[in-house]
């Protein structure tokens, strides 16, 4: 008899201390944290890559930007222009980043952590977050070196405001 007293007391505590834990304060919604995948195209306006721009937690964003198809040995320069796709690629808003691909086929990744300022000339540096690149008027460009000095476009896009 006694025994069925402590089943049916650890039952109750079981089933209260249930109860208790699912009605926790903790519940709050998590953040939701946005971000643009656009679309890159070669010269033929097909798909050759793209460009990913996601917010983080502490006021910054991340880059990263990815070329479909690698030569091995050869340079992909992965950067962000002011302006648009028809605009020559002289002012450099961001560069991502400068990579060597190691195989044949396989796609290349650049990426840019935590990105809080931008350089605007030699010594001036300008707060930027992912509202102040969604906002610009930009291109993404993925290029190679060319054999005259001259770089050749791979992949291209507009972002922020060009889109």
């Amino acid at each position: 008899m006694f025994k069925k007293q402590i089943w049916k007391g650890m039952a109750a505590a079981a089933i209260i201390s249930t109860t208790f834990a699912a009605c926790s304060k903790d519940d709050a919604p998590k953040k939701v944290y946005r971000y643009q995948n656009l679309n890159l195209t070669d010269n033929n306006n097909t798909n050759n890559g793209f460009i990913t721009i996601a917010e983080t937690t502490d006021s910054t964003f991340d880059i990263y930007m990815q070329i479909n198809k690698s030569v091995m040995d050869r340079q992909y320069k992965f950067v962000l222009f002011r302006g648009n796709t028809t605009s020559a690629p002289t002012d450099t808003l961001i560069k991502v980043g400068s990579i060597i691909s190691e195989t044949t086929g396989a796609p290349v990744l650049a990426k840019l952590h935590a990105i809080k300022v931008i350089k605007v000339d030699a010594a001036t540096t300008r707060k930027f977050n992912y509202d102040s690149i969604v906002n610009v008027l930009a291109f993404a460009r993925i290029s190679t070196p060319g054999s005259l000095g001259q770089d050749s476009t791979l992949a291209l896009g507009n972002i922020g405001k060009s889109k």
